[in-house]
């Protein structure tokens, strides 16, 4: 049906993912891994799909994350962007020390700046995750 392999996103990890059959129907499925490496339509259920047979039914869509998951992924990300800005502005800082009638100071300003917005972000409840 795909060029899915049957293998979920993060195979050492159980959990729920969503699918889709071939009419474009979506479908809920539990992924035991890694020591089991099956499919299931429920936690522990009976009815089990192997890899293949996923692979040749469903064509995959992603992983289901919890609310903590996805604030701890957020967190994550924003952490990996301010640790990019803040090599950025310590680049602009070199360039100012090397040529101070260069601009690149006023940069490194404004990318410390980003640091400081980035890490201070919050959801739309107004919690920092």
């Amino acid at each position: 049906m795909s060029d899915w392999n049957g293998l979920p996103d993060q195979p050492e990890r159980s959990g729920w993912h969503i699918t889709l059959d071939n009419i474009g129907d979506r479908h809920e499925f539990w992924w035991e891994g890694p020591d089991y490496q099956y499919w299931t339509t429920c936690e522990g259920g009976d009815l089990v799909w192997s890899i293949e047979e996923m692979a040749a039914e469903y064509s995959y869509v992603g992983a289901v994350y919890s609310a903590s998951e996805l604030a701890q992924m957020r967190k994550d990300e924003r952490d990996r962007v301010a640790q990019v800005c803040e090599r950025w502005a310590q680049a602009c800082g070199a360039i100012y020390d090397l040529n101070p009638t260069d601009y690149s100071a006023g940069e490194a300003d404004a990318w410390e700046e980003a640091v400081r917005a980035i890490r201070t972000l919050t959801d739309n409840e107004g919690k920092k995750s």
